[in-house]
């Protein structure tokens, strides 16, 4: 009586199984029923396109599925199943599979309790996802953001060798030139030194500029913001350009503001200056005016011209690299078309706003948004920037250290003649 009660039992147990067990054999993933008992009471037709054992071979091994696992592997798979028979249940735990033909494969197992009609316990079910080919897409990510960091760090050393090597040289030439150019009198060749300097001022130029964006593609710039007074900035600007603007006959002026800013102020004394000395090479005639405007926490820098202003469709063209407008004969005396596209860029490293107005015919202005300093008290800091008086240094005795032999004679060269002992 026991033994057809229990036949009955299972018999009726299959015939209410019978259609998620016909679900299951026909999915895509590996799947396991275990009872209560801990004996496997079916796997599913996927296990062999996954593992390469049939069904059959499955329900033989002893020790099903911890066989087919990798041994590394096997004592979590047989922890995670020990908590499934207690009624646990897990997620996407991965593990690699060792196939019958002993090529390894990735799974992903999740598990769950299953419960009969009456809620009564009947064991737990497995279902392995395969993710070989994701866990490969994963390793090429990884392998593929090493070789990135490799080739970032070695943009970073050919930056800090380039920013040595290619200027020395070019210093040296301007410092020979200056000399050559001291010990020649009035004539042509003085006139010759001249353009030869200026050669290498639009060499140096260009050098520069093109490491600036270098730096700024690599992430090697590091901002280092304080607070200063703006007019201390703008004050240095009109300075530092006021002879470009005498040369082209244009009025230049600032209207000075005593807000303090917080920013670095290196950096953003790069971007003014680049929109002063655009603005100075595209205005043919009238002003050059450099003011700021204080609107809530925010002071706007403004940087105004008389030029041959920029169409709307242009607007945002001008901050390309190497895009000018009228020059294309590539004149240098224009530029090289990446002043803007460097205060771009470094507006977005200081996280600063820049804007353009411009009407054709009439002139442009542009505007840098910095934030104000949390406090208006200042504190002055000491500027260690100057300019030399040949005059304080002649008759000096003066030594000059380099490691670069060509360093030195330029320099000594150069100092010598300002008039002093070298």
């Amino acid at each position: 009586m026991t033994k057809a009660a229990s036949k009955s039992d299972k018999l009726k147990e299959a015939s209410q199984n019978a259609p998620f067990r016909a679900i299951a054999d026909y999915t895509y993933d590996w799947e396991t029923w275990v009872g209560p008992d801990t004996d496997v009471r079916w796997v599913n037709p996927a296990v062999e396109r996954i593992t390469g054992y049939s069904v059959a071979e499955c329900l033989a091994m002893p020790d099903y599925p911890l066989s087919i696992i990798h041994e590394e592997d096997r004592p979590t798979m047989a922890r995670n199943l020990a908590s499934a028979a207690q009624g646990g249940s897990g997620n996407h735990e991965e593990f690699r599979i060792r196939r019958k033909d002993g090529k390894l494969r990735w799974g992903a197992v999740s598990w769950q309790p299953i419960e009969d009609e009456n809620g009564a316990a009947a064991g737990y079910r497995t279902s392995v996802r395969d993710i070989t080919d994701t866990k490969h897409i994963e390793n090429e990510l990884r392998n593929a953001y090493s070789e990135a960091e490799k080739a970032d760090r070695a943009k970073t050393r050919f930056l800090a060798a380039a920013s040595h090597d290619l200027r020395q040289p070019l210093q040296a030439i301007s410092m020979f030139a200056g000399a050559l150019k001291a010990s020649l009198g009035d004539g042509n060749s003085r006139d010759l030194v001249t353009r030869i300097q200026e050669c290498i001022g639009g060499a140096n130029e260009l050098l520069e500029a093109l490491l600036d964006v270098s730096r700024l593609d690599a992430g090697v710039l590091v901002p280092r913001p304080r607070d200063f007074i703006a007019c201390d900035l703008m004050e240095r600007i009109e300075l530092e350009f006021a002879a470009q603007a005498r040369n082209k006959r244009l009025a230049m002026r600032s209207v000075p503001s005593t807000v303090i800013v917080h920013t670095d102020q290196a950096l953003l004394h790069r971007i003014v200056g680049n929109l002063v000395a655009n603005a100075i090479r595209y205005t043919d005639r009238g002003r050059i005016l450099l003011g700021c405007r204080l609107q809530g926490r925010i002071l706007c820098f403004e940087v105004w011209d008389t030029g041959q202003g920029i169409a709307p469709d242009l607007r945002d063209r001008v901050f390309e690299e190497f895009f000018q407008i009228g020059n294309p004969e590539r004149d240098r005396q224009r530029g090289l078309g990446l002043g803007l596209a460097i205060v771009r860029r470094l507006a977005a490293l200081l996280r600063l706003t820049v804007s353009l107005d411009s009407r054709p015919g009439k002139g442009s202005v542009f505007r840098v948004e910095v934030p104000l300093a949390k406090s208006q008290d200042y504190l002055a800091q000491p500027d260690s920037a100057g300019t030399v008086d040949k005059s304080a240094v002649a008759g000096r005795t003066i030594m000059v250290i380099d490691d670069d032999p060509v360093q030195v004679d330029a320099l000594s060269s150069l100092l010598a003649g300002w008039g002093c002992n070298v």
